[in-house]
C-alpha cells in the first residue's frame, strides 16, 4: 500500500513539474508578436504653385498611421516652418497615401519636409528628409 502512494505521489509531482515547465498552469501568457508594419516610400511633386510630398504605405490593407513633422518653406522673405506632433492618419494606404500639399509663391521657392511615421504601438516605420529646391538655370551659348 505504501508503494502504491508513493508511485502515485511521484506521479502527481512529475506531472506538475511537467505542466509548470511547459508553461500549462494558466499564468500570464506572453504578449503576441505584432506584425511589423508597412514600408513606407516617398513621392514628392514639384510645380509652379506647390509642391506635393507622399507618403506611401507599400500596403492596399488601410491603417492608422501617428505622424511627426516638420515643414519648412524657403519663401523671397525667409524661410517659414511648421511643425505637426503626432496627428493621427487615419485609413492610409497604397490609394489613400499621407500627403501634404506646400503652396509656393514663386517658382523659385523651396520646400523641404522631415517626417517620422509610427504605426498606433508608436514603432517607428519611416524617417526621413526630403527637400525641393529650384534649378539652377544653365546658361546656354547664342
Amino acid at each position: 500500500m505504501t508503494s502504491t502512494i508513493t508511485h502515485a505521489l511521484l506521479v502527481c509531482l512529475f506531472l506538475a513539474a511537467a505542466l509548470l515547465s511547459a508553461g500549462c498552469t494558466g499564468g500570464e501568457q506572453p504578449p503576441a508578436e505584432q506584425e511589423p508594419g508597412p514600408v513606407f516610400r516617398g513621392e514628392t511633386l514639384g510645380y509652379d504653385d506647390r509642391v506635393v510630398f507622399r507618403f506611401i504605405p507599400n500596403t492596399d490593407e488601410p491603417g492608422a498611421y501617428s505622424v511627426t513633422c516638420t515643414i519648412e518653406r524657403d519663401v523671397s522673405w525667409g524661410t517659414t516652418s511648421e511643425t505637426r506632433e503626432d496627428v493621427l492618419y487615419e485609413n492610409v494606404s497604397r490609394g489613400n497615401p499621407i500627403e501634404f500639399v506646400v503652396p509656393r509663391e514663386d517658382p523659385s521657392d523651396g520646400a523641404a519636409i522631415e517626417i517620422e511615421i509610427r504605426n498606433t504601438a508608436g514603432e517607428v516605420l519611416h524617417q526621413s528628409r526630403t527637400s525641393v529646391s529650384p534649378a539652377t538655370p544653365v546658361p546656354t551659348s547664342p
